[in-house]
């Protein structure tokens, strides 16, 4: 992971620090490092596009101080450029470790061991509090299986929930969100931490698809905390993207959320640049596509412009490698022609829109036709064009009107009444919300209680 990390600039966070630091340390004196006093031998060190493990050692080998990294190897793939001159080199340490929630503590035999800082998190029955209430219970069949078992249908309903996910659209979402609360289930009671990180990443992100901000955000951190504490350092910047991105979504302006962009949209250009795609697993692909997006996302919002723009580039391109891309390219290709059309960008303007076009075109009149017209409108909305929104969610109304097969009525009546709701359109969102509750009249009690919560606060 590639990060313009350019540690340079500690000479300005740590001016103040350094005026005070002119005196050398006592030679004589006991404190060593992590003692509140300590202040280390000055040094000049610079590595370019280094691993993290060459980039430690590098640090404490200039410093003179023996050192352990039991885990090196994990973080072997894990790149970044650290360039300072005449630094305390426990202040250059720090920052590399606490850049990647890292931490240095003494052994028994006087040498610093590296090792990964672990965040606390919750254990027991109920550590998932009100995140799962309200989802099916898992299957009595699959509960009662023996661990391996239960283990591969956690895969199984892992994989179910990414297709559901990738169809781009409420109805299977809210299918994508069920499996992924199973899966983080039966990954948390068998003590899969990697897997569960995941599971919650997407548990979360299938919340955001249905606009329970508050169940995406608190899915994110959980994910964020267990995989770092796994060391699926993927799924944390992810987890941290996101989350950052709900809070803009929401009009808070979290410091962190430049910081998580340039740290995922780094990651992806390293493990593309590095890494060819047999090299990668098919799941990391996907995920990093995401993580592409999720960035450009933040910078758009940030008003970070052609930093968006190469970001969705990126996520445009990791899509278009995936058979099941589709969901992905085009939610790239309309935020790219945003970002093109701000730019001065025309032409590029033009092909995005032309990649969407021949999506759409492709799977005319059928099922994946809907999902995508309606996708296509719930992406114009996050950009900010409502109006667009509205109408594609209508177009994608009148097409299914044509198909014997209504199942993703719901799904589009949901996204048209929420984008009504967002113009202030009370009236007509109110319609399409009662819609839902028609359809859903004698069968899902899932979509009824969304409904009714919404219902309750419209005005």
């Amino acid at each position: 992971m590639r990060t313009p990390v350019h540690l340079a600039v500690l000479s300005l966070c740590c001016l103040a620090l350094a005026v005070t630091a002119q005196v050398r340390p006592n030679p004589k004196s006991t404190a060593r490092y992590g003692d509140p006093d300590f202040v280390g031998q000055r040094i000049s060190f610079a590595c370019r596009g280094c691993t993290l493990p060459d980039i430690i050692q590098g640090i404490l080998v200039k410093a003179g101080v023996r050192s352990e990294f039991p885990d090196a190897q994990q973080w072997q793939r894990v790149a970044d450029t650290v360039v300072v001159q005449n630094e305390p080199w426990n202040y250059v340490l720090d920052t590399v470790l606490a850049r990647y929630q890292l931490q240095a503590t003494w052994s028994d035999l006087g040498r610093l061991v590296i090792s990964r800082r672990m965040l606390p998190v919750a254990t027991g029955p109920g550590k998932f509090g009100q995140l799962l209430f309200g989802l099916p219970p898992l299957p009595a069949n699959v509960a009662n299986l023996n661990t391996a078992s239960r283990a591969v249908e956690a895969e199984r309903f892992f994989k179910e929930g990414i297709g559901h996910f990738l169809l781009a659209n409420p109805d299977d979402a809210r299918i994508a969100l069920i499996r992924f609360a199973w899966a983080t289930r039966i990954f948390d009671e068998i003590e899969y931490g990697g897997r569960e990180a995941s599971a919650l990443y997407m548990l979360g992100a299938a919340f955001l698809d249905l606009g329970q901000t508050a169940k995406a955000r608190e899915a994110f951190q959980r994910a964020r905390d267990v995989g770092q504490n796994t060391g699926n350092q993927r799924i944390v910047l992810l987890a941290e993207n996101q989350a950052a991105y709900v809070d803009l979504l929401e009009g808070r302006q979290p410091q962190e959320a430049r910081q998580a962009a340039t740290a995922g949209f780094s990651h992806v250009q390293h493990v593309t640049a590095h890494t060819n795609l047999s090299g990668r697993p098919l799941l990391d692909r996907k995920l990093d596509a995401m993580l592409a997006t999720a960035a450009g996302r933040i910078f758009f919002r940030l008003g970070d412009i052609e930093a968006a723009h190469q970001a969705f580039k990126l996520g445009f391109a990791e899509y278009l490698t995936l058979e099941e891309g589709a969901r992905g390219v085009i939610e790239n290709a309309v935020w790219l022609e945003q970002t093109a059309r701000q730019l001065g960008r025309r032409a590029e303007a033009e092909q995005a829109l032309e990649t969407v076009r021949a999506l759409q075109q492709a799977v005319r009149a059928s099922r994946l036709y809907i999902a995508y017209l309606s996708w296509t409108g719930v992406v114009y909305a996050d950009v900010g064009d409502l109006k667009k929104a509205v109408e594609l969610q209508r177009a994608a109304l009148d097409a299914l009107r044509e198909l014997p097969d209504r199942t993703l009525e719901t799904g589009v009546q949901w996204n048209l009444a929420r984008m009504q709701t967002a113009l202030r359109n009370y009236a007509e969102a109110r319609r399409s919300y009662e819609a839902v509750l028609q359809l859903n009249r004698d069968t899902d009690s899932f979509w009824r209680q969304q409904v009714q919560e919404v219902l309750a606060q419209l005005p």
